[in-house]
């Protein structure tokens, strides 16, 4: 669900909570074994809940994802490729830094291979997004 800044506190409350137990579960187990129902009970919320705000777990992660692609693009929004390249992969080691464990096991878990499609899509979102602001169609 994406946020507006206009929900109520205790949405606001709920989201939160939903995230932080699906980082949780992501940096416990592979993503194909978390289950709804492990994440509402982690979230102490009820699963209808979760699914008030998220149809599927796939939901929850691609928003995930997009949040650190968007953070990350707007990091680099300034630069120019290929002139900034230097700029632009120390600045993905630096994002990349002050991310979560969540975060390093979704893209940069080489022994877990449950998330390397999920790594692969992120990254393509972050290329694609970057060439298109680097080199817009005229």
């Amino acid at each position: 669900m994406k946020l507006t800044g206009y929900e109520d506190l205790r949405v606001q409350r709920t989201i939160n909570s939903i995230y932080h137990a699906f980082e949780e579960l992501i940096c416990e187990k592979e993503y194909p074994k978390i289950t709804v129902k492990e994440l509402a009970q982690r979230a102490q919320i009820n699963k209808k809940t979760f699914y008030r705000y998220y149809p599927t777990l796939d939901d929850l992660l691609h928003e995930m994802q997009a949040q650190y692609a968007k953070e990350f693009i707007e990091e680099v929004k300034d630069y120019r490729y290929p002139d900034d390249l230097d700029k632009e992969i120390a600045a993905f080691f630096e994002f990349s830094a002050k991310q979560g464990e969540a975060y390093d096991r979704i893209t940069v878990s080489a022994g877990d291979s449950s998330y390397t499609g999920i790594r692969r899509e992120m990254i393509n979102e972050v290329m694609h997004k970057t060439w298109d602001n680097h080199h817009p169609l005229t």
